[in-house]
């Protein structure tokens, strides 16, 4: 993969003894020279982050627990786990991840740039727009991961204020460039722009394979989460709408009829499939993160876990008739299935290699949840038991009527209660506490579809909850509700060329 030599890489390359003047007259990044829509469309394979911010983020949120001793330990998972400071930059670290995102982004960058100099009378061709719109979602993307990880969360009244990430823009054509943090609220106002003007643009019909691009479903959800953070309802709704259609139950994974039918190997592998109708976009990711090391590891699922979040339901009061399916590697390495790996050789006669994992980045669940969250906002808790209804049909075995989402049920279960260590405090507040009771529940179930996806730890920062993890024959530690822990450290290396660090 060609990687641009960036100041907010944490990665800087060694010249050696190449002279600058010999490295400067070759092109900064070896990167493609582009001179047709097939290349342009090759380049941006390359624009999605290989990396994953997966193990780090479960490993920070409230769903890892402590099994002790005589499990897994990986420094990533570990460091999390106790929100220490990020010491590596290999696989599943926030650098690595860091550097991922950057790089996808100059990608972009470079595939708008040389669009941009296809215009004809101030007009883009028609045959570059969907790679237009594809590259500035993907900026948007890329920027929007990385300012909810190393800036604040997003509040309307301190945003101006609230130190963002960098925002490129420009393709670099040089070695080294100096780069400044924006605010959050640049960084959002960015973003936007780029989404308002790239989703328009994207079209599925320019892709072999939609589901390992920035697609109409995936570009709307990914719309919608943005504007879930930024707090503006109904565009949340309306992009939540635009991916789902009119018939969102089609496209919600089947846990209660086709995967209840399949075997635990067949759940595995069914579940990062292009075909499934719940992915909306998938990544290929180097990484750790999937079943054996979600079983494995020493800060992850254990039987607390099982019995404070997948044991009992609202709805059913057992697990019993969940349809989550679990599974084990062994005396307390249990799991709950989602995806599994496959293994890339460095080359056909090499017996090394890495552990990839085609990861959902962006589901059709997420796209529901947003959708309920926003009518819950707008006091349209109707709407919202009704999407509520079609998410637990597909979770509940031999779902009936008597399963139907009510307010009294909802009362009963989450009434003065978040189920989390905290109460939900997001920065716009609750006009009335029926929202409050609504939220409880529409968070304490996106928590238990999220599991091990790391999305969580996105809804403990906007929802300022505090966390609790437990230590084996130990104290537990304790990261309160407005802990700056909560905002990733920049890259050492990136500090080291000018990036202002984050306070602790």
């Amino acid at each position: 993969m060609n990687k641009k030599i960036l100041y907010i890489l944490t990665f800087i390359m060694t010249l050696g003894c190449v002279s600058c003047d010999e490295y400067l007259d070759t092109t900064p990044d070896n990167r493609t020279v582009l001179d047709s829509e097939l290349k342009v469309k090759e380049l941006l394979t390359a624009a999605y982050p290989e990396a994953t911010y997966g193990m780090f983020c479960f490993s920070m949120s409230d769903n890892a627990d402590d099994k002790g001793p005589g499990h897994f330990t990986q420094i990533n998972n570990q460091q999390g786990y106790f929100w220490e400071e990020f010491t590596d930059n290999g696989q599943d670290s926030p650098a690595y991840y860091w550097d991922a995102c950057y790089n996808a982004i100059s990608h972009a960058n470079q595939a708008l740039e040389f669009i941009e100099k296809q215009r004809v009378a101030g007009e883009i061709p028609e045959s570059y727009l969907p790679y237009y719109g594809e590259a500035l979602m993907v900026r948007a993307y890329c920027h929007f991961m990385l300012v909810n990880l190393w800036g604040k969360p997003y509040n309307s009244t301190t945003a101006a204020s609230d130190l963002g990430v960098p925002y490129v823009t420009e393709v670099e054509d040089v070695v080294f460039k100096d780069y400044k943090r924006e605010t959050v609220a640049k960084v959002y106002e960015l973003i936007e722009k780029d989404i308002e003007e790239g989703i328009q643009y994207v079209q599925d019909e320019a892709y072999e394979v939609p589901k390992y691009h920035l697609n109409r479903a995936a570009a709307n959800t990914f719309a919608s989460r943005f504007y879930l953070y930024k707090g503006e309802w109904q565009k949340v709704v309306d992009y939540s709408t635009a991916a789902l259609g009119s018939n969102p139950s089609s496209y919600l994974r089947d846990l209660s009829g086709k995967y209840a039918a399949m075997g635990l190997n067949e759940q595995v592998a069914e579940y990062s499939k292009a075909s499934e109708p719940a992915n909306f976009m998938l990544t290929s990711n180097v990484t750790y993160w999937f079943h054996y090391f979600h079983a494995t590891s020493q800060y992850a699922y254990t039987p607390y876990i099982k019995a404070n979040l997948f044991s009992n339901n609202f709805l059913i009061n057992s697990d019993w008739d969940w349809a989550q399916s679990s599974a084990s590697f062994g005396e307390g390495d249990d799991l709950i299935v989602k995806w599994g790996f496959f293994f890339k050789r460095l080359d056909v006669n090499s017996d090394i290699g890495y552990y990839y994992a085609m990861t959902p980045k962006i589901v059709a669940e997420e796209a529901l949840f947003n959708r309920i969250e926003a009518n819950v906002m707008l006091k349209k808790y109707g709407e919202a038991e009704q999407d509520l209804d079609l998410y637990f049909e597909k979770r509940i075995k031999w779902y009936s009527d008597t399963h139907k989402v009510t307010e009294e049920k909802i009362n009963d279960a989450y009434l003065n209660d978040s189920h989390a260590a905290s109460p939900l405090n997001p920065w716009y507040g609750f006009e009335e506490e029926k929202q409050r009771t609504y939220m409880n529940c529409v968070l304490d179930t996106r928590r238990r579809e999220f599991y091990y996806n790391g999305l969580r730890w996105f809804d403990i920062r906007r929802f300022n909850l505090k966390v609790e993890h437990n230590v084996k024959d130990g104290t537990p530690v304790i990261l309160e509700a407005d802990d700056a822990r909560k905002v990733l450290q920049i890259p050492i290396p990136a500090q080291q060329y000018g990036l202002q660090p984050n306070a602790r």
